[in-house]
């Protein structure tokens, strides 16, 4: 929505440079920009590259470019722009801008050259990569930002409640690499009978039996996707799945039904974290277990959009034990908030949660600072437990 509406107000550096260009690596967030941005700007010839999608370069106000079809390096279909018309190039998703595929395409369109007075612009919800590349090779600044909880606060995403489920599944054996979880040690600890069905039955009793229209849950892997959902379907729920091998048309009358109300489970690993824009999610299962701070937020974003008649969206996260302190923690709602917590949070709001934590962190600072002054007598008694009665 921001892209659509900053189109029109871009200038033109000449008087020949009108067109914009604007960069994704997915088909899902290429047909979303489309939509998006015709239905902003009906005025304006839209058209998507990519594939057997290819564009008219002298009708088209607006080209939609897919990243791997344009920045490949074997690719000659990027010859076919003339970079002298084009007033700017847009990214989404731009905490990938930093991959030699993006930086092909921005070479061509002379953003190396001095001087360059086309308009580079990118926005992200990730602006932590998690290979820790910097943004600075590609963008001179970050020109705004607002965290998730000042944007619950001021409305501009909905309001997020917490229901927190120990799974009793021990993740300690399981290996990490610097960025998260080995991928096929952290399936096989988490893709079990018990804990799948520990799943189905606290979203039937905290989410269906409360009337959550349209749930969204991320696994780990494939095969995790797919027995996920099954469980699901043996227990007489509607679930679907989508996976990076799902065929495409099928992937999109999926997406389309689940849109549309018609699905209130749909299951998925690693294709609908980022950018995905369905704002009737009411509900977010994280039954994925993460190292990574910003995958963590990407997953229960999905359910914070704003949609009429949508009060808040419930975020599921399930719990698993995790002991080995030589490594990266675990990250969960509680750990996100600066605790450490096992206990049961039900229903909860995501604001009221972090100032209990305030409350928590203020206790413990008082009770460090009383046992200093008494020379190491007495000890930190203060009970997360406390603040959540």
């Amino acid at each position: 929505v921001i892209m659509s509406n900053l189109i029109p107000l871009i200038p033109s550096p000449t008087p020949e440079a009108t067109k914009v260009l604007l960069l994704a690596h997915r088909t899902e967030l290429l047909d979303q920009a489309h939509n998006q941005i015709k239905r902003y700007n009906p005025e304006l010839n839209v058209q998507v590259e990519q594939g057997k999608r290819k564009v008219d370069v002298e009708k088209a106000d607006v080209v939609i470019a897919s990243v791997p079809t344009l920045g490949r390096q074997d690719s000659a279909r990027i010859s076919q722009y003339d970079p002298s018309l084009f007033k700017a190039v847009l990214i989404d998703e731009a905490h990938h801008a930093t991959a030699n595929t993006y930086k092909r395409i921005l070479e061509y369109f002379d953003f190396n050259q001095e001087g360059c007075q086309k308009l580079l612009w990118g926005c992200t919800a990730t602006v932590k990569r998690h290979d820790g590349e910097a943004l600075r090779q590609v963008f001179d600044s970050i020109t705004y930002h607002r965290g998730f909880m000042e944007m619950i606060e001021n409305k501009y995403l909905c309001p997020m409640r917490v229901t927190i489920i120990n799974t009793m599944i021990d993740l300690s054996a399981v290996r990490s690499t610097s960025e998260d979880f080995v991928q096929k040690d952290l399936a096989e600890a988490v893709n079990t009978n018990p804990r799948n069905q520990v799943i189905v039955s606290s979203w039937i009793k905290y989410a269906h039996e409360k009337g959550r229209k349209a749930t969204l849950v991320f696994a780990v892997d494939i095969n995790h996707t797919i027995e996920l959902c099954n469980a699901f379907i043996d227990a007489g729920i509607n679930a679907k799945f989508i996976t990076s091998k799902s065929n495409a048309i099928e992937r999109l009358q999926v997406l389309e039904d689940f849109r549309q109300g018609k699905i209130p489970v749909l299951v998925n690993c690693a294709i609908l974290t980022e950018g995905t824009d369905i704002p009737i999610v009411d509900c977010i299962l994280l039954t994925r277990p993460t190292q990574s701070t910003t995958l963590f937020q990407q997953m229960f974003g999905r359910g914070l959009r704003l949609f009429p008649g949508k009060e808040d969206c419930l975020v599921i996260d399930f719990e698993d034990n995790f002991t080995d302190k030589g490594r990266h923690s675990l990250i969960t709602i509680p750990t996100l908030l600066g605790l450490n917590v096992t206990s049961v949070v039900e229903d909860q709001d995501i604001l009221e949660l972090e100032e209990k934590a305030i409350q928590y962190q203020n206790a413990v600072a008082l009770q460090e600072q009383q046992a200093l002054e008494e020379q190491g007598k007495g000890g930190l008694d203060a009970e997360w437990s406390l603040f959540l009665t």
